[in-house]
């Protein structure tokens, strides 16, 4: 369960840091708000304080492209 997690954050973590895809593409796809992207990408705000939908939404969308 652990790894699964931990390859979970790696996702989303390697989603965030892609600079070819922009705040907006990930709000339009996930719904999560820009305001809350642009602090997960520049840290601000941790991945590990993501609520469940929000996490969910992110890997949902590393999972599709």
């Amino acid at each position: 369960m652990e790894n699964q997690v931990t390859a979970m954050r790696e996702s989303i973590k390697r989603l965030l840091d892609d600079e070819s895809i922009t705040g907006y593409a990930i709000f339009k796809e996930t719904g999560i708000s820009q305001s809350t992207i642009g602090n997960l990408r520049n840290g601000k705000r941790s991945i590990d304080n993501l609520s469940l939908k929000n996490a969910e939404a992110l890997y949902r969308m590393t999972l599709e492209n």
